[in-house]
């Protein structure tokens, strides 16, 4: 009986020995798995950051006739790169790549990637473009220098298990626990091929429109590119289809010298007044214009005047609540 008994308690000394083995390994790596899923979405959270920071950036200078400008990509690309060098994202880290270690995953600092284009090229998607505009947009477009319809960016990360030993390989294992941990790549869209990574994620940028508040000023009447106005952006983005559409085309000048009645006045002189609602849509301008009126009004038309006279409520409405 003694015999048996002994012989039962060392059985259960080597089941325990061969269930630890196991239970280690699978303890090992399912650790190291959970830390390169976790690993594998900061460097996701890397491209798509990128995406979004590119948004914030100034896409448009509409008195240089730039719009989507291919420096808000690079700047958005480069934010990216120094945020998630130590995977968080949440402070900027200075530097260049970095190798982080976790409890068992070992990875290199993800690298983003992106482009001022979209995949495939120019989308055939109508209205993102000036010359899917009305009738005027081949002044628009002549006005406009698009430099990117978007942009499209991706993200990798050298990744391999660190601080797995080589206990029981190869008699107890089939497969080496080093072979499960060699080096890979992992991609924030897609597999990588080759050590690269094809898949990207893409976003439309601007929309040809002016936004902000320095964007959202008023205009005093101006004449030939004066100086009143507080909204230089829009007033020389105006400007600039105005002359690249033909401007006043000097008909009435060219009538009068062919008469000889004079030198007559330049009409292609550029005049502009762009009041809102904080201004009532109008401004006084002194006794100048029909019947010495003393208000210029940007949004026709409540003073007497001879014509029409709309009398509607327009504020808090949509272009002065014109009727149209």
């Amino acid at each position: 009986m003694a015999k048996r008994a002994a012989a039962r308690r060392g059985q259960a000394l080597v089941e325990t020995a061969l269930g630890a083995t196991v239970f280690v390994t699978i303890l090992v790596f399912g650790i190291y798995f959970a830390e390169v899923g976790a690993l594998t979405l900061k460097v996701q959270e890397a491209a798509n950051f990128a995406l979004w920071e590119a948004t914030g950036h100034v896409q448009h200078d509409p008195r240089d006739g730039e719009f989507q400008r291919r420096g808000a990509v690079a700047q958005a690309e480069a934010e990216a790169n120094r945020r998630y060098r130590d995977f968080d994202g949440r402070s900027s880290q200075g530097g260049g790549a970095m190798t982080v270690q976790l409890a068992i995953a070992r990875a290199r600092s993800p690298q983003v990637s992106c482009e001022p284009g979209l995949p495939g090229g120019d989308p055939l998607i109508a209205g993102i473009r000036p010359s899917d505009a009305d009738a005027g947009s081949a002044a628009l477009g002549r006005a406009m220098v698009i430099q990117s319809p978007g942009m499209s960016c991706t993200a990798s990360s050298a990744m391999r298990g660190a601080r797995i030993g080589r206990f029981l390989e190869p008699g107890f294992f089939n497969v080496s626990h080093r072979r499960a941990s060699a080096l890979f790549t992992v991609c924030a869209a897609g597999r990588a091929s080759d050590g690269s990574c094809g898949g990207r994620f893409s976003l439309l940028l601007d929309d040809w429109g002016l936004a902000g508040v320095a964007e959202g000023r008023s205009c005093a009447l101006n004449i030939n590119n004066g100086r009143r106005c507080q909204n230089l952006d829009y007033h020389d983005w105006v400007q600039r289809v105005y002359q690249r559409n033909g401007g006043g085309g000097s008909a009435g000048s060219a009538l009068a010298a062919a008469t000889r009645a004079g030198a007559g006045i330049d009409e292609d002189q550029f005049f502009m007044s762009f009041r809102g609602e904080e201004d009532d849509y109008e401004e006084d301008i002194g006794a100048s214009h029909a019947g010495n009126q003393r208000r210029w009004e940007v949004t026709p038309f409540r003073v007497p005047n001879g014509g029409l006279n709309y009398t509607v409520h327009r504020d808090n409405r949509w272009l002065g609540g014109v009727p149209h």
